[in-house]
């Protein structure tokens, strides 16, 4: 899957910036955005933040604690924008060169 459109960055939960996360930016949606969040199965830490359009189109995502997303296999099949979010998290990792976020 091409990644073109994607561009990414380390970053902090918002909340507590002890713990990592990675933000995603979709770059070809664009427009006034509203903050949102992806509700997740599990009993995990991590969550997804976005910020939609009034379309409903995301087009940001800060997956938090991404280390903890990776290993929970309740989430193995979340998709946004028709990217697997582990994938976009193992891209991450490979293209801001992260061995593992702690």
């Amino acid at each position: 899957m091409e990644f073109e459109n994607v561009d990414f960055k380390a970053t902090t939960y918002f909340m507590d910036e002890t713990v990592p996360a990675i933000g995603v930016d979709f770059l070809d949606v664009s427009g006034k955005t509203f903050f949102g969040e992806i509700e997740l199965p599990g009993d995990g830490v991590s969550m997804i933040y976005t910020d939609l359009t009034k379309e409903g189109e995301i087009s940001y995502i800060e997956i938090v604690d991404p280390s903890d997303f990776l290993s929970d296999p309740a989430l193995d099949n979340i998709e946004i924008n028709g990217y697997n979010v582990k994938e976009l998290i193992r891209v991450a990792y490979r293209r801001l060169n992260i061995e593992q976020l702690i």
